[in-house]
């Protein structure tokens, strides 16, 4: 019986595994988009990345429903490991090569996360730069030219119709 929960546990931890490796390639593929400044492909890579969430969730379910059968003071992949050492010795070195696959899987998206979220704040100082400088140049000055074609921002009166009559 303890050998087929950990078979199962073993096998719902490759499946979140194969997961989380779709999640970092999904994340160094964003991260080349940002550089780009490509909005049209970072629209569909956000969009694969949330459906990649989606399916770690339900299998974060799956995975978690499974060590609840071992035990329930598990909350680690220590604590699985140490189990295994106990009850099921066959699974011990599985379970440690996907633990140094998790833990190196989660500080690369990490990583990437962080980059990507830098990138994204570049990109939008950048964005700002921009604006301000088309905003500089459409908008009018508040200076006008006297009869020697010099600029003078001392007499900046209106002139209307009105006020001719």
């Amino acid at each position: 019986m303890q050998e087929e929960i950990f078979k199962n546990l073993v096998n719902i931890l490759d499946d979140e595994i194969k997961l989380y490796t779709e999640m970092r390639n999904l994340y160094t593929e964003k991260k080349e988009i940002l550089i780009k400044n490509n909005i049209l492909e970072l629209t569909k890579i956000d969009t694969k990345i949330i459906e990649n969430y989606e399916k770690i969730k339900k299998i974060d379910v799956l995975r978690l429903d499974a060590i609840k059968m071992i035990g329930n003071d598990i909350n680690s992949m220590s604590s699985l490991i140490e189990i295994a050492e106990e009850r099921c010795h066959k699974f011990v070195s599985k379970l440690k090569e996907q633990q140094a696959k998790l833990n190196n899987l989660s500080s690369s998206i990490s990583l990437l996360n962080l980059t990507n979220m830098k990138l994204i704040k570049h990109g939008m100082i950048i964005t700002d730069k921009k604006l301000n400088i088309i905003i500089e140049a459409c908008a009018p000055k508040g200076t006008s030219y006297n009869g020697k074609g010099q600029e003078d921002d001392n007499n900046l009166e209106m002139s209307t119709i009105i006020r001719d009559v």
